[in-house]
């Protein structure tokens, strides 16, 4: 893969990111029960010789279940063989790694090389969002004391992948200067955003597909992410701006 490639494919140095306003609260428990559900899947079909049949839509987003379970997998490919404990999913050195989780993407899913580039995107969203949880549960709040150089037992029994070598490194890198000044830029910048997302953990994906042709205008598919299913805006000033279309 060149390098030029990675840069395409990769997501931003990492500043940390806020959860979604509807997503659950990240439990290792749930997360590994689900891990172990999709590879289970994966292995069924792989010892039968054949690949799980995945449909795209035009925006290159997979469809139905099959993609739900391509977005599952991808996932697991990123906590399997996307380390811990780096910065920036654009590193040249990651290049071998991400040709692995290509090629473990396409060996169970008939996936075409031109969802490379989406398929690698969405391996460093997700990464980076691991990473992310795993600091929320488990360093933010024991950033300064000693033990929080030891792997925690959940993370020892659901993510057997992640050494103590892994852990220190991931540890060292959120008590350094730079994770501090990163980690406040996106403070601020959060602080800006007056509207965060509310679409789940597929955004925008499944609303979209769902709803074919229906938005005649951006503003009408933003608002109707807004909506509860009652009809009812999720917040005032959600309606307010409504009113102001």
């Amino acid at each position: 893969m060149s390098q030029d490639h990675d840069e395409e494919c990769s997501t931003q140095t990492e500043v940390g990111k806020p959860r979604r306003t509807n997503s659950p609260k990240f439990n290792p428990d749930e997360d590994g029960k689900r891990r172990a559900t999709i590879m289970t899947r994966v292995h069924q079909v792989r010892t039968r010789g054949q690949r799980i049949e995945v449909s795209f839509d035009a925006k290159g987003q997979p469809l139905g279940k099959s993609g739900d379970e391509l977005q599952s997998w991808i996932g697991v490919l990123a906590r399997e063989h996307i380390p811990i404990w780096i910065s920036d999913f654009r590193s040249a050195d990651l290049a071998p790694r991400k040709e692995l989780v290509w090629m473990e993407v396409v060996t169970s899913f008939t996936v075409d090389e031109s969802h490379k580039r989406q398929v690698l995107k969405s391996c460093g969203e997700s990464a980076k969002g691991f990473r992310y949880d795993l600091y929320q549960a488990f360093v933010r709040d024991h950033i300064d004391e000693e033990n929080v150089w030891q792997r925690p037992p959940k993370v020892v029994h659901n993510y057997p992948t992640i050494t103590q070598e892994d852990w220190e490194k991931f540890i060292q890198y959120r008590r350094s200067p730079e994770f501090k000044r990163l980690s406040e830029q996106g403070s601020e910048i959060r602080k800006k955003s007056k509207y965060g997302s509310t679409g789940g953990r597929d955004g925008y994906r499944k609303r979209d597909q769902a709803h074919t042709g229906k938005y005649a205008e951006r503003y009408e598919r933003w608002l109707d992410m807004r909506v509860k299913p009652d009809g009812q805006f999720k917040k005032e000033e959600f309606k307010n701006i409504a009113e102001t279309i």
